[in-house]
């Protein structure tokens, strides 16, 4: 089916594409029949939903890991079924110089959409999910203004995207080109990239405020209501805390706070239990005794 999409904002005109690339299909059901391991008798899966299309064989993944199958160098081992593989490569059904899997993942980022999803976890199984429609917007921006980005950094920005976990080592490489903000593992799209893809308010949502700021919220809410507890200060600063923190980084940036305040000698407490003391202001405190 044909897919419309808006790149980015700097047009009233939305791209037109095919869901699936046929050579892309082609490739992965052919690269299915060369090298599934048919001594286990087990047969080749095709299952296409709305939005995707996902193939399984049976067998091993030669190279190991996707990341090795995209190098540029990359050749495979063996072959798995040497006759079968060397007849289907003079046919031209599958590709001569083991780059067919780069070339895939090539059009997909041609395209602007999610790079294919290889699922290895299953012993002697190997999937791969193709995307047929844009998952996050921001990707297909990031694609659509860098046209030349490498491979590598496109499936670092992939994963982001899908929201799996990088290494500290890619985190650090991403962070130096300018593209992710945060720190691991709740990272996001840095400022720079925000504003080339329209996304200034998010960027602040996920950034939030500095500590002064929060402090001051604290502050005023004591002046306010004169005492209160930490569950207190996490409702009240939950919706201003960054948006890349989940509930447990929240709660434990308010209990931050409130120590970092105390050693300030800003806040204390009315009580040596901690079960039922409050905090109060320190200049509070003083007046009443």
């Amino acid at each position: 089916m044909t897919y419309r999409y808006m790149p980015n904002q700097l047009t009233l005109f939305p791209m037109e594409t095919k869901q699936y690339d046929m050579w892309l299909l082609r490739e992965l059901m052919n690269n299915c029949i060369a090298h599934s391991d048919y001594t286990i008798g087990g047969r080749i899966y095709l299952n296409e939903t709305e939005d995707k299309v996902s193939l399984t064989n049976p067998g091993t993944f030669l190279p190991g890991s996707i990341e090795n199958a995209l190098q540029k160098n990359y050749n495979p081992p063996f072959y798995r079924n040497q006759l079968l593989a060397e007849t289907m490569v003079k046919f031209n059904m599958i590709d001569t110089q083991s780059m067919g899997i780069r070339k895939v993942f090539r059009i997909q980022q041609e395209k602007f959409f999610p790079l294919p999803d290889y699922d290895l976890a299953i012993y002697n199984q190997v999937g791969v999910t193709v995307y047929g429609k844009v998952i996050d917007e921001n990707y297909s921006r990031v694609l659509f203004d860098n046209p030349d980005m490498d491979m590598e950094t496109v499936f670092l920005i992939d994963r982001i995207q899908k929201h799996k976990p990088i290494s500290q080592a890619a985190a650090k490489h991403l962070r130096k080109i300018g593209i992710i903000e945060g720190k691991m593992p709740n990272i996001y799209v840095s400022a720079k990239i925000a504003e080339s893809i329209d996304d200034k308010a998010q960027y602040i949502k996920n950034k939030g405020f500095d500590d002064d700021a929060y402090c001051k919220w604290i502050i005023s809410y004591l002046q306010t209501y004169k005492k209160g507890k930490k569950q207190d200060f996490i409702k009240l600063l939950e919706d201003k805390l960054p948006d890349s923190l989940d509930k447990k980084h929240k709660e434990s940036k308010v209990k931050y706070l409130l120590q970092k305040m105390k050693l300030e000698q800003i806040i204390t407490t009315d009580d040596k239990n901690k079960r039922i003391a409050n905090w109060v202001l320190v200049d509070s405190k003083e007046t009443t005794n």
